[in-house]
């Protein structure tokens, strides 16, 4: 078999490999990514749901899954006290916070050790630590859920200017753009049932983030060429793409941005026209595969909005050549997936891979579910939908699962 025979045909257990290994240690080349390791843990969890490997999950692994859980609390910070109180995570323990392992004597049940307050919580870093912890069956609402939402408040630019509306990273002086305004929504859409346990999720109603002056943001990044950019005034984005639809589907007010038929047409357009084979990310670029995620994960969701059950009124012209080219980006001994045909594998490109490929549904029953608009497996996704169901009774319901005494 050749290699290019080799890498169009999907690897499971090599891409296990890969995940796993990649979860025990990085090599050297990762170190400039210390400040944003939950990211890769994130990366790494969530893939290995995505690829249907139950083995992190399964009850035999609770050391494991408590270790990695231990090192993400390990990341929360706080300032202040009281109700005005905000908290958020960052990025790993290199910024300022020693590690103190910590044991959950229960997943969902045992509460976090004492929040740090050395440094500054990072908007993405706690979308990150949230949707891990609970791929992880980790409860939540252990958490100080209304500092990590007041947290989330504190980063939302008000002051007038072309970024009012929009959310910083971290702090003052730090970066704004589409990416953290998703970061800011979903996190509030996480949160909802930890802050209102009995009320169903209302995109239009919370008071920590200003959605009046979010939507108007949102409208200012439209650019000429109907897709959207991360910050007024710059190009078409595939990144921005995504992060401002998948922004405004939990909102449920995609309309409210995009108000006509022919302002959808053509946010459609600018995104089908990103495929040559692969996908690229702005007009002009080669074919990348987190764009096959981030713009065909796009035009799912607006093929959602826009047909309802039926997705597929907004589809790519030729979705398997998308599969093809990622296929061919595999790495036919280590596993993973690089950026392009010929790449070294890393996290980032194997996990929006195999998101795509989990969107796609062209390996069947080898790859998991993936929730397109918050980023994460299927399975937290599912419980975060759930309104009015907690989620430890979801983390129950789904350990009786793993040990076979569910349905």
């Amino acid at each position: 078999m050749t290699d290019t025979e080799e890498k169009q045909s999907y690897s499971q257990k090599l891409h296990w490999q890969y995940l796993h290994y990649s979860l025990s240690g990085l090599p050297g080349a990762y170190s400039g990514l210390d400040t944003n390791r939950l990211t890769l843990v994130h990366f790494l969890v969530h893939s290995l749901s995505i690829t249907s490997d139950v083995r992190l999950f399964a009850p035999q692994s609770s050391e494991v899954r408590s270790r990695l859980i231990s090192w993400i609390l390990n990341l929360l910070v706080t300032s202040g006290t009281g109700p005005t109180a905000t908290a958020g995570f960052t990025g790993g323990t290199s910024i300022g916070n020693p590690f103190t392992p910590f044991t959950p004597t229960s997943s969902s049940s045992s509460s976090p050790p004492p929040p740090r307050v050395e440094t500054t919580h990072h908007i993405a870093m706690t979308y990150c630590a949230l949707l891990t912890l609970l791929s992880l069956s980790y409860d939540i609402t252990t958490l100080p859920c209304h500092a990590i939402m007041n947290g989330v408040k504190s980063l939302q630019n008000l002051s007038p200017g072309p970024l009012q509306g929009s959310f910083k990273s971290h702090g003052e002086g730090s970066e704004s753009d589409m990416r953290f305004n998703y970061c800011a929504v979903t996190i509030e859409r996480v949160l909802w049932k930890c802050l209102n346990p009995t009320l169903p999720y209302d995109g239009k109603d919370c008071t920590y983030i200003d959605k009046k002056t979010l939507l108007e943001y949102c409208k200012g990044c439209k650019t000429y060429d109907g897709g959207i950019g991360l910050v007024p005034g710059l190009e078409s984005h595939g990144g921005s793409y995504f992060t401002c639809l998948a922004t405004l589907s939990t909102l449920d007010m995609i309309g409210e941005v995009f108000e006509s038929e022919e302002c959808l047409d053509r946010l459609e357009r600018w995104g089908v026209r990103r495929q040559i084979g692969g996908m690229q990310g702005r007009t002009g670029k080669a074919e990348d595969t987190c764009y096959s995620y981030w713009v065909g994960g796009g035009i799912r969701i607006l093929g959602t909005y826009r047909g309802g059950d039926d997705a597929d009124k907004c589809e790519l012209p030729e979705p398997g050549k998308v599969v093809e080219f990622i296929m061919k980006c595999q790495h036919p001994r280590f596993g993973g997936f690089g950026k392009n045909v010929g790449a070294p594998p890393d996290i980032m490109h194997t996990f929006y891979s195999l998101c795509y490929l989990s969107m796609s549904g062209v390996e069947g029953d080898k790859m998991g579910e993936v929730d397109v608009v918050l980023g994460c497996d299927g399975k937290v996704g599912e419980w975060v939908r759930r309104d009015g169901v907690g989620y430890g009774v979801c983390i129950e319901e789904h350990e009786k699962r793993m040990k076979g005494e569910g349905d």
